[in-house]
């Protein structure tokens, strides 16, 4: 039985790029675990950068098993999930919990990672 929901999976959704991204991500995550220097840059805002692209992705995997390869996001829910989580992250989080805090730059990254995913992943 499970090789069937296996087989309905479109597994060319997790292109190279995707791969990549998701690398670069787990290396950074484990050079934070390791506790090493990191630049500020890659410590303030790579993950942001990183985030749009690998959650629409696998947004997108999950949305073709149900309903066929054929589906694609459009712009509107590209810039639907740019501006939640910009809000969600940027004004909201940081208004009740103090763990987060308010950036700008983020959204900036939130935008540049949704045109990412756009322009490259969304195929």
């Amino acid at each position: 039985m499970a090789h069937r929901g296996a087989g309905r999976l479109v597994w060319p959704t997790l292109s190279p790029l995707f791969w990549g991204l998701a690398v670069v991500y787990l290396g950074h995550w484990v050079w934070r675990w390791l506790e090493l220097p990191r630049p500020a840059w890659v410590r303030f805002y790579l993950d942001d950068l990183l985030c749009l692209p690998l959650v629409l992705t696998v947004t997108l995997l999950v949305m073709r098993f149900f309903y066929g390869h054929q589906v694609r996001f459009s712009k509107y829910h590209v810039l639907f999930t740019v501006l939640y989580f910009a809000l969600a992250f940027e004004v909201f989080f940081p208004l009740f919990l103090p763990r987060y805090t308010g950036d700008g730059v983020d959204a900036g990254l939130y935008a540049l990672g949704g045109w990412i995913f756009y322009r490259f992943l969304n195929r």
